[in-house]
């Protein structure tokens, strides 16, 4: 998934073998998952708290945030990560791209 050097790229690699929006929203799910589970924090907001993990809802991919006891879903349009690598920013951007297309 490093290797994607276009969102085309990361678009085949996420649905190839995925049928329909439901197979499809659980594969972008797993590549989510596997591109930014190193990210201990994000910021929502402004403010930075703490990345749980990934969820769907609705065949859109959140991210589980918590601050102090109060646990949230937030959408990734939603999140500024510290430091994105090129490879990350290009899976994001695919990301959304699908999102507002499916």
């Amino acid at each position: 998934m490093r290797q994607c050097k276009s969102i085309k790229q990361c678009h085949e690699v996420a649905t190839v073998d995925a049928y329909g929006e439901e197979e499809q929203a659980t594969v972008w799910l797993t590549c989510i998952e596997e591109m930014f589970d190193k990210f201990e924090r994000v910021k929502v907001l402004g403010e930075s708290v703490k990345l749980k993990g990934f969820d769907l809802i609705a065949n859109s991919v959140v991210a589980i945030c918590l601050k102090g006891k109060s646990k949230a879903r937030i959408s990734l349009d939603s999140l500024e990560f510290p430091i994105l690598t090129k490879a990350e920013a290009l899976w994001i951007s695919a990301w959304k791209k699908w999102s507002i297309a499916k």
